[in-house]
């Protein structure tokens, strides 16, 4: 049942993340730090963004996107557009920039890993209506887990948002999505 609710929240922020986009389908700017600890801008960025959120303590749902996007960035060329992927985490207690950086680095050079204050994470969430929440873990070790939305936001080079994916695409899907980047 837990998973049922899970599920139906997670439709019903991709469905509002549809809705909420304005005529140009502008993707909500905003500032955090980088996984080197230096300011980071979404507006400011040249190139693609693929922008998800997740926290590397994950042991399924994120590891799984990241490889998969790693995956289909090896599929695309990227001298066309290149293409960033974003990894804002929802966990900014445990996720430092050299704790991001040290997890990311593993799924290649084109992933930067995203964090801030608990509010400024918790502003980007609201911007992209992300749903995230602490649980009690089930994980030795750990003290809390996290559940958390697994959108992924496709947004091109003038900061439109294209499109919207989920752990369920394919690695071919995901290489087809960043083509209309």
């Amino acid at each position: 049942m837990k998973l049922l609710g899970l599920f139906l929240v997670s439709v019903a922020a991709f469905a509002s993340t549809l809705v909420s986009c304005d005529k140009q389908n502008r993707a909500p700017a905003f500032d955090l730090l980088d996984d080197r600890g230096r300011p980071w801008q979404l507006q400011a960025q040249v190139g693609a963004t693929v922008l998800l959120f997740g926290f590397t303590h994950c042991q399924d749902t994120c590891p799984l996107m990241l490889a998969k996007l790693s995956k289909a960035l090896n599929g695309h060329d990227l001298r066309t557009v290149p293409i960033t992927v974003v990894f804002v985490t929802v966990d900014p207690q445990r996720d430092s920039p050299a704790v991001l950086r040290a997890y990311l680095s593993k799924f290649g050079p084109h992933f930067v890993g995203l964090t801030g204050t608990p509010s400024q994470i918790d502003s980007v969430e609201r911007s992209y209506h992300v749903w995230a929440q602490k649980l009690p873990s089930r994980n030795r070790g750990y003290e809390y887990d996290e559940a958390h939305d697994s959108t992924m936001f496709f947004i091109d080079s003038n900061r439109n948002l294209v499109s919207l994916h989920d752990p369920t695409d394919s690695v071919n899907e995901l290489v087809d999505a960043m083509r209309q980047l």
